[in-house]
């Protein structure tokens, strides 16, 4: 019983927070909860037509294609951006009160989550509408979007926890994220690097939980596709499962670092 009341009260604080940065984020601005959709639609839309247009990147209904690595990619950059200093910057907070840092993370994570949502599917269904691609995918995407949601769950709060003893992280990810956004192919097909470079696409683990979409959407082979869902799968079991290790390990050393 009392586990059952603790459960239901931590999924209230993660609801209640998720709910209380929704209402912050947008509060006093004119658009509103518009900009969920502005800024990764006018990110999408440049970046579809200088690629298109300007490097003549020849691929087929190359917006679909451009649309399901981009959108996740957005997704996970920006967790990992606004989750990685969140315990850092909430040390008063998690001082004052009995809340999980865990609480908080997830929080941030559903808020991104909700918003990437919106914004994926409004994009998603008229340039979908538009193709003529198979449909027969689209039954798979909710399993992708479970892995890429744990996923990035396991590594913001890894990445969060990090933060507190090593105050490095956010500069270093943030570096990191940079160079990969050049090293991943969201704009470009796989078949465009090289046949000696491509291992580092095969050990790119954000990669590897963005891909099932481009199969599940763009490209349906159902062979493919489930072997790039079991990837991405192991990737996101690893990446809660290492978080959850160094939490352990490190839970007592957590606190008094606070």
């Amino acid at each position: 019983m009392a586990n059952k009341l603790e459960f239901r009260q931590f999924w209230q604080q993660v609801m209640a927070l998720t709910s209380a940065n929704m209402r912050s984020r947008y509060r006093n601005t004119i658009a509103g909860f518009l900009w969920v959709v502005l800024n990764p639609l006018i990110m999408y839309s440049v970046q579809s037509f200088v690629f298109r247009k300007f490097l003549k990147i020849e691929v087929p209904n190359y917006s679909l294609f451009l649309l399901c690595g981009l959108l996740p990619w957005i997704f996970v950059v920006m967790s990992i951006d606004m989750i990685t200093p969140v315990l850092d910057s909430s040390r008063e907070l998690l001082k004052s009160f009995n809340i999980s840092p865990f609480v908080l993370a997830l929080a941030q994570v559903f808020d991104n989550f909700i918003n990437f949502l919106f914004a994926f599917f409004l994009v998603l269904i008229p340039t979908w509408g538009m193709s003529d691609l198979s449909f027969t995918g689209i039954f798979f995407i909710p399993l992708a979007l479970i892995f890429l949601v744990s996923g990035v769950i396991g590594m913001c709060f890894l990445l969060s926890v990090m933060q507190i003893f090593f105050k490095d992280v956010r500069f270093i990810t943030s570096f990191v994220i940079n160079i990969l956004f050049f090293m991943t192919p969201i704009f470009y097909p796989v078949e465009y690097v090289p046949a000696e470079y491509r291992f580092l696409i095969s050990y790119n683990p954000i990669f590897a939980m963005i891909e099932p979409f481009r199969y599940c959407i763009y490209d349906y082979d159902f062979n493919v596709l489930v072997f790039k869902l079991f990837k991405s799968g192991v990737v996101s079991v690893s990446f809660v499962a290492i978080a959850i290790i160094f939490w352990k390990r490190k839970r007592n050393e957590f606190f008094i670092k606070l």
